[in-house]
């Protein structure tokens, strides 16, 4: 998808499509079987090809990158 058609998505999405694609995205991540290592390596690949990592990480969980790494690195600390 080109950034002319997500930006016309943009212009013209209604507040009920743009719930119904959180929504969509939502069901799509949890039902995917790939194991999380792999989702995350994923992710990571993603944020190393865009200059607003922390606006993407921000739009999906409310967090931005750094922030996910520090609680995940206090998770696993906690444990140790």
């Amino acid at each position: 998808m080109e950034r002319d058609d997500i930006q016309s998505i943009l212009n013209s999405a209604s507040e009920e499509f743009l719930e119904k694609f959180f929504e969509s995205l939502l069901k799509e991540i949890n039902s995917d079987e790939e194991p999380y290592n792999k989702k995350a390596h994923h992710l990571l690949v993603a944020a190393l090809n865009t200059k607003q990592h922390d606006e993407f990480f921000i739009s999906l969980c409310g967090w931005s990158l750094e922030t996910l790494i520090k609680k995940t690195w206090c998770q696993i600390t906690t444990k140790l």
